[in-house]
């Protein structure tokens, strides 16, 4: 769910800051294009140096601190920092994750296998912006954000238990 549950209404919370829309599509482009960068940065690094438990463990609690930074800010600059800080995020869990599934792989499944994985992604990014919405308008954004991170933590970890290398159950 993570980010989706803001993307709906993140130039909303721009505004609210005292931002404009150009500094909702600016944070959001600066934060692709660093993570596209960092992506090249980080394929240089020898995955044997590089456990993934730990590594999952860090994107998310950088997440966290990022959700919750968003409760403090009060002028739209920090939104790149935020937005630099979850690029950063992103590039550290996405290859970890990506090499845990290419790890636990059965052969003659790996297509079903990565279908599944965007699927379930996709349904609960899809989750994350229909409540994301609601909880905005239910509670406002500061609890939003708190919830976000209690999702980012407990996800944190749980990414603690993964073990590469065994058939991902959740996959068959």
């Amino acid at each position: 769910m993570g980010l989706n549950i803001l993307a709906p209404v993140y130039a909303i919370y721009v505004q609210r800051i005292g931002g404009q829309l150009i500094d909702a599509s600016f944070s959001i482009g600066f934060y692709a294009l660093l993570r596209g960068i960092l992506y090249f940065v980080f394929a240089k690094f020898n995955d044997k140096h590089l456990p993934h438990r730990p590594i999952l463990f860090s994107g998310y609690m950088m997440y966290t601190v990022a959700y919750l930074a968003y409760i403090i800010i009060d002028a739209p600059i920090w939104l790149f920092v935020i937005q630099g800080w979850l690029a950063l995020a992103d590039t550290i869990l996405n290859p970890s994750w990506s090499t845990v599934i290419a790890t636990s792989l059965q052969t003659g499944q790996e297509r079903a296998t990565y279908a599944k994985f965007y699927g379930y992604r996709s349904m609960f990014e899809a989750l994350g912006a229909f409540l994301g919405g609601i909880a905005i308008v239910s509670i406002g954004f500061s609890w939003t954000f708190a919830i976000m991170a209690l999702f980012a933590t407990c996800s944190a970890f749980l990414a603690l238990s993964i073990r590469t290398g065994d058939s991902l159950p959740l996959y068959k």
